[in-house]
């Protein structure tokens, strides 16, 4: 039961661990930040954001930018060593862009996207001990990215977010259903169909998006449709680079592509 346990806790945080691109898309955070982004340059990006978040603390563009660049540094580097310390400020950051910015649905993504990578480095890193944790950083990431759709439903990035999740856990096995349903208090229902309508959705409102074409391969995998797999993965290596975290996903497109062929 413990494997089974920690299967679930992993896949509910796994699900949530992407908040998109547009750096500039609402709020005042600094153009230095924005631009080192747009350079591939995630570490300086956090200092220039940190250093203005030392002029107003209170600024939700800021709080977000600042928590995602952290969020996604863990992500672009391999290993976890260290990774905790990221993880933790991230999700602190973007509890507090909520506060700050309650109607600003990139506030709301954020939080889900740094509650999915530290859930997932904590279903990893302490296993059954951490279960309850993450099952409940799972519950919350899940309301704040349909928090997200209410305030802006032209954003791809939340059905990105519920893309992945309806996969994630439609994929789990049966006996961590079961388990679910006992100790957990239920089982949502998901699929694979929503998650590649989910994931269809996010491409129609931005078809140049690494992430969305990635994932959209990788649930048409699980479907079996492999060429439809494959059609995904060449246009995601054929978008545009945004961020130094695109570049990481092409190279697993690229690997995932070589796997199907």
């Amino acid at each position: 039961m413990r494997s089974a346990v920690r299967c679930l806790g992993g896949s509910v945080l796994l699900a949530i661990s992407w908040a998109g691109p547009a750096w500039s898309q609402t709020g005042s955070a600094p153009a230095a930040g924005d631009s080192l982004m747009a350079a591939l340059e995630t570490t300086r990006a956090i200092e220039a954001y940190r250093q203005a978040l030392a002029a107003d603390g209170d600024d939700p563009a800021v709080l977000w930018k600042l928590a995602r660049a952290l969020s996604n540094r863990t992500a672009e580097t391999p290993g976890r060593q260290g990774d905790r310390p990221l993880h933790e400020e991230a999700v602190e950051l973007a509890r507090r862009a909520v506060d700050a910015g309650p109607e600003i649905a990139r506030t709301h993504t954020t939080l889900a996207t740094a509650l999915g990578r530290y859930g997932h480095w904590l279903a990893h890193e302490c296993r059954v001990r951490c279960a309850g944790q993450v099952v409940e950083m799972g519950r919350e990431a899940y309301r704040a990215t349909r928090r997200a759709i209410e305030l802006d439903p032209y954003d791809p990035a939340p059905f990105i977010v519920l893309g992945v999740y309806h996969r994630d856990l439609a994929t789990v096995p049966l006996v961590v259903k079961v388990i679910a349903k006992t100790f957990l208090g239920g089982y949502p229902p998901v699929s694979l169909e929503q998650s590649a309508s989910y994931l269809a959705r996010a491409i129609r409102l931005d078809a140049g998006d690494v992430t969305s074409h990635l994932e959209l391969a990788r649930t048409y995998a699980k479907m079996g449709r492999r060429e439809d797999a494959r059609a995904e993965l060449r246009k995601a290596l054929g978008a545009p680079v945004r961020e130094r975290l695109d570049v990481v996903q092409k190279e697993e497109a690229a690997e995932f592509l070589r796997q199907l062929d």
